[in-house]
């Protein structure tokens, strides 16, 4: 599939796994840069070694949900075309079921963390 995007900078946040690697793989087959953010260097390494052979990778990690962290990001990364906004997980189970201090953790980062 061509989206037209080849060329493009693409970050995204909870890049080193899951549904954010997948996501970083359709990006880099479609021509695009990508920059894999999470909080973990040891995984982040591994998904870099991982996709690299698709094209251009570069990491970062640091924990979003810190305001000085987010700063960090958006100084060290500069400039992207197309933001995924995928860091953090709302914690699973029934909404009844879950804390509100897991709740407001939850939402900060995905709310407030871009």
């Amino acid at each position: 599939m061509d989206l037209g995007l080849t060329g493009r900078r693409v970050l995204i946040t909870g890049g080193s796994k899951g549904i954010g690697a997948a996501c970083a793989r359709v990006f880099l087959e479609e021509g695009c840069a990508v920059v894999l953010a999470a909080r973990g260097a040891d995984t982040l390494a591994a998904a870099a070694a991982e996709l690299s052979g698709l094209g251009p990778v570069e990491t970062w990690a640091g924990d979003l949900a810190q305001g000085a962290e987010r700063e960090r990001l958006f100084t060290d990364v500069g400039a992207v075309d197309i933001l995924v906004n995928n860091a953090g997980a709302i914690p699973g189970g029934g909404l009844l079921d879950i804390s509100m201090a897991q709740w407001e953790e939850a939402w900060a980062l995905k709310v407030m963390g871009y």
